[in-house]
Parts: C-alpha cells; structure tokens; sequence
C-alpha cells in the first residue's frame, strides 16, 4: 500500500516519524502506544500504557543516537553497542554477551542485527488492527529475520510473531535473545517480579571472571540469592537508585515451570508481562542495575534499571561458549524457525499468578 489514511482513533500506525534522522515506527491503540527504531535494530525505546501514564522502558542516560551523526572517540574492542544503548528493549541474534570470534567472524557484544537497520512492509492498517512487518538480513552471518508486530483495538497487547532462516549452505550456531529492560517512573521499592517456578543456573559474582559454575545447592532458590555485594537479597522486589549498599546482580534461570513473567508496580497498581515461547527460550536473565550503589563505567551512579530476558541459550560469557555446552541454537543450510510472544499492560496491585498463552493475567 502507497497510501493510508490518516486516523486518530481505534488502532493506527505510522512510519512517517523521523528522529535524529532515525525512521521511526509508532504502533497505537486505546491502551498502548509503542514506538520503535526501524533504523536501528527495531528497537522498541516506548511502551506507553495510556490509561496510566506510564512508559515500562528504561531510557539510558546517552538517549537516541544516530550511526550519521555521533562519532564514537575511538573504537571499543566490545564493538559499539553501548556507545549507541538507548535503553528499550532490543532483540539480540547471533551473539548474546561478550565480543567473539566464532565461525570465521567476529562479532560484538549482543551481535548484529539490534544495531543496523531493517525494512518494513505495512501488512494492515485499519481501526480494528494493524500490523506491520519488519525484515533484515545480517552481515557477517547468513540469517534473514522477519518479525510481524499487531495491535488489536480495545486490546492492551502487543503480538509478536517472528521467522529466521538460515540463507547458507552450512551449518550456524547462534545465540536469540529478545532484551527488554525497565526504568524510569515505572520502577521504584514497590516493584515485584513474579515468574514461575525455576532452577537458579547461574549468579553474576566478580570473582568468576568470566568463568561460571552450576548451581546445585537446593538451598539457593528463588527468590532468595547472594549478591554480588555478598549480600542475600530478594531477586523478585527492586530497589532504587538511592540504595548504596547494592552494586549489580544478575542471574540466569533454567527448567522455568512455564514461560511467562509479570514486573508489577504494587504502588502505581500497573504492569508488564510477557508470554513466550518455552521451547525457543528456556533461559531467562535477570540483571538488576541499583543506581549510586553502581559507580563503575558505563554507569557511574547514574541509572536504576531491570532487565528480564528470554534466552534460547545459556552463556556468561558469548556465543562459543554456548556452542561448547551445547545450548546454542544450530540451524541447519536453508532452515528455517519461527516463534511468537505477547507482550502486555495491566492493572493490578498484586502478585501475579500466571499469564495463559492468549496473554491474560491469572
């Protein structure tokens, strides 16, 4: 389609919006307003809930900034991820984690195709629902990706449906994140995660250098883990940034009861929650950034996020480690594979139950 109309009421989508000489897609309806970098990543930067106000993405201090117009002083040897890291949510293939050469190429921290640009194809566009296609194909590696994002009227939900294909005519390991992480007036003290029951795989202690070891003791359970301040803290409520005594945590879970997670603010009485695909992701990462008590580069002192991220394979430290312990996804020439997420607002003061697989809350 050449031309839409243009609308203000019921769903509506545009592709018109231009930030510094970024193209930008605003997804709309009575509930969300979703905004997302088409020139970078597909990054979703806003999660709006209308009727609350209330954006669920964090928002890094450097903001938005565009590959034409900022110069980054000298190069990083972890390639250029956070020089460019506006906060959001962003989606991570073939690399998740610390830079690499594997496979004959080398790839930066979190991979390719969250920092280069897509294509789209607006598939519908009407009052009752729209839907747009985003499509790119990595440089260094043989992989094209399609990802279909739908809003339905009078529905607070985001539909998520995704494609990968491997284009070449060998066998490729890969890593697939999906990367959302939550801040700004959306996070404080009254924060709750609930999630299903799991197995702790790994905690984040500076110690292990790079290195990690199996969780075994039944003692270490969610939500109750040590730190890396030492510290026993609850993994399932959030601090804020004014808590010194906590630096940054993170954890990975495994043998998840069922693949949904929900971040509620108890005090605001709104949430986020996310139902995916177990089988495609049967990892999640938790890292928790705690403000002041964080005064290391890149942070010093300046943010208090929370990311929960759904993983299809388990390495701390990059892909090649995920292909030695065999948890990395290897496609085979001409394969191809899909998978689908919903992603939701709610209201709600409580904890959560559980979230069914057409994404309403329990």
């Amino acid at each position: 389609m050449l031309y839409h109309h243009f609308r203000n009421y019921g769903c509506r989508l545009s592709t018109d919006y231009f930030y510094k000489n970024l193209r930008i897609a605003v997804l709309e309806n009575e509930y969300l307003r979703i905004s997302i970098l088409i020139d970078k990543g597909t990054d979703i930067f806003e999660f709006l809930y209308k009727p609350k106000d209330t954006d669920f993405m964090w928002l890094s201090p450097w903001g938005i900034k565009s590959p034409s117009k900022f110069v980054s002083t000298i190069p990083s040897k972890e390639g250029n991820f956070m020089d460019y890291y506006e906060g959001g949510w962003q989606e991570i293939i073939p690399n998740f984690g610390i830079s690499v050469h594997s496979q004959g190429t080398e790839q930066g921290l979190h991979g390719e195709i969250c920092l280069i640009p897509w294509e789209y194809q607006i598939l519908e566009n009407s009052p009752a629902i729209i839907s747009i296609k985003f499509m790119v194909r990595t440089y260094r590696t043989p992989f094209y990706l399609e990802k279909i994002l739908t809003l339905k009227a009078n529905d607070a939900k985001l539909y998520i449906s995704e494609r990968l294909i491997n284009e070449g005519y060998a066998d490729i390991d890969l890593m697939w994140t999906h990367h959302p992480t939550f801040g700004g007036a959306f996070l404080d003290d009254s924060v709750i995660i609930d999630i299903p029951k799991n197995k702790i795989k790994y905690i984040f202690k500076p110690e292990n250098e790079g290195k990690y070891d199996e969780i075994e003791d039944f003692k270490i359970k969610w939500p109750e883990i040590r730190g890396y301040s030492g510290k026993i803290i609850d993994f399932s409520k959030s601090p804020t940034i004014e808590d010194e005594s906590q630096s940054i945590d993170e954890a990975c879970l495994q043998l998840l009861g069922d693949s949904w997670y929900a971040v509620t603010n108890t005090d605001k009485k709104v949430g986020f929650g996310v139902r995916w695909d177990l089988k495609m992701f049967p990892y999640l990462w938790i890292w928790r950034m705690y403000g002041k008590g964080c005064k290391t580069a890149p942070w010093w002192g300046r943010v208090s996020c929370m990311a929960l991220e759904m993983c299809s394979s388990f390495s701390p430290i990059g892909l090649n480690e995920a292909i030695k312990n065999k948890t990395a996804i290897r496609m085979k020439p001409q394969q191809e594979i899909s998978t689908s997420f919903i992603a939701l607002a709610y209201e709600n003061a409580v904890s959560v139950n559980g979230i069914d697989l057409e994404g309403n809350i329990q």
